[in-house]
């Protein structure tokens, strides 16, 4: 297993938004594209509920937006 490069490093400072489609659901983060290295336990999220469709991650703050 090789080690984090820097651009690994840098992606996880910047803001992150994430958009999902109907057919990403149910939702959880991190997602299966996280890296191991980088990730937290899971967490569920109900975009599907939330009024203006986005959901925020507790553990990393990533914002995922759904569009239909």
């Amino acid at each position: 297993m090789s080690a984090p490069s820097i651009a690994d490093y840098k992606r996880l400072n910047d803001t992150r938004e994430v958009v999902v489609k109907r057919q990403d659901l149910p939702l959880s983060c991190p997602t299966d594209a996280t890296a191991l290295w980088c990730s937290h336990p899971r967490v569920s999220l109900a975009i599907d509920a939330s009024a203006d469709k986005t959901a925020r991650c507790p553990y990393c703050s990533t914002l995922y937006r759904l569009i239909d």
